[in-house]
């Protein structure tokens, strides 16, 4: 089975860097709520949904072409954000090559490691962090496509740490990848903030997953990676 991923160009660098540098840098925030009246997105098009707190501001894009492989950005609380991106990829990946490929974890574990270093990378240096660290990876591929989670740690030279973290899917027998990736300061005393984060974060899935299924973190995702 061949690889799906593929280096991305400049353009996608700046994409995902200076998205995440714009709600990092937005003041205000949408006030925290003890009830959490949940809203769904679904998106149709690309067959994913997650679930967000009613309060916080969905922006969907694209707004023209300059935009048009990030679909939507959601802000948070306290500086959190969410971001979902569409990757064209050059090959499709089919359900029987991967299912039987007798090398599935190295290959899954190939495009972690290529995700780190085309992506998390990327938008560390974008965000001028003083040093990555690289948490949990783990791989949640089912029927429904190639899925991993990642989570990285981004030391500041000035500020609290920032975690970059992302869920991402590649469907089977479809042309792109579905990047569902959270961006939150780090503060472990914020207990009911983080809860409501990994929430979110694990209510992403493809159309047709079960609800309840393969979550991105059993564990909590708001913590410093080891």
């Amino acid at each position: 089975m061949k690889s799906v991923l593929k280096p991305l160009p400049p353009r996608h660098f700046w994409l995902w860097t200076c998205s995440l540098l714009v709600v990092l840098a937005l003041i205000k925030s949408p006030p925290a709520s003890a009830q959490m009246n949940v809203q769904e997105h679904y998106d149709r098009d690309y067959g994913y949904v997650f679930q967000y707190p009613a309060s916080w501001k969905l922006q969907r894009l694209p707004e023209g072409d300059a935009n048009r492989d990030i679909r939507l950005l959601l802000q948070g609380t306290e500086g959190s954000s969410f971001m979902v991106v569409v990757d064209k990829t050059k090959t499709t990946l089919k359900k029987t090559d991967f299912e039987n490929g007798s090398e599935r974890a190295e290959r899954v574990g190939a495009m972690m490691q290529q995700t780190i270093t085309q992506i998390y990378q990327s938008i560390s240096e974008g965000i001028k962090a003083v040093n990555m660290k690289v948490g949990e990876r783990r791989d949640i591929s089912n029927e429904f496509g190639v899925k991993f989670y990642i989570a990285t740690l981004n030391e500041m030279k000035n500020g609290k740490p920032i975690i970059v973290a992302g869920i991402h899917a590649f469907p089977f027998n479809k042309d792109y990848s579905v990047n569902f990736t959270m961006t939150t300061f780090y503060d472990p005393a914020a207990t009911q903030e983080n809860q409501r984060l990994t929430e979110v974060f694990n209510s992403f899935r493809l159309i047709g997953e079960p609800q309840t299924g393969n979550g991105a973190a059993k564990a909590p995702v708001i913590k410093e990676p080891q």
